[in-house]
């Protein structure tokens, strides 16, 4: 029963050979690219975690559609393990220049999530 069950799959694989290494090829895909998020998932995570500390970036962000007062903010600060509190004020706008709307959002915020300027292009020289 073993042999004529090995026999019959030898000889369904022969006359499909296309169709099996199709499969073949797709399974072998998804293995390799499987493997490869499992070995860059904490390399990528690690990177993530160095970046938000170079660059100072919160970790939570509590909003409220009121406002916070600086008792709420004195309250949050009670709480265990807080680290850091820092109110900030943001605004969403519109600013015109040369007949052009520009959407803008100002963000007053004190030292946190520290801009990063890779490359700086279109810059005047001061004389």
């Amino acid at each position: 029963m073993k042999k004529a069950l090995i026999k019959d799959s030898l000889k369904e694989i022969k006359n499909t050979y296309k169709r099996f290494i199709s499969i073949t090829l797709m399974a072998f895909l998804g293995v390799g690219f499987f493997a490869g998020i499992r070995a860059t998932s904490p390399d990528m995570v690690d990177t993530i975690d160095k970046y938000y500390d170079t660059q100072n970036v919160y970790d939570i962000q509590v909003v409220s559609t009121l406002g916070l007062t600086d008792n709420d903010i004195e309250e949050l600060k009670k709480q265990e393990n807080i680290e850091e509190i820092i109110g900030t004020f943001e605004k969403d706008g519109k600013v015109e220049i040369d007949d052009n709307e520009i959407i803008t959002k100002v963000i007053v915020i004190e030292d946190l999530n520290k801009p990063l300027l890779l490359e700086r292009k279109n810059a005047r020289k001061r004389n």
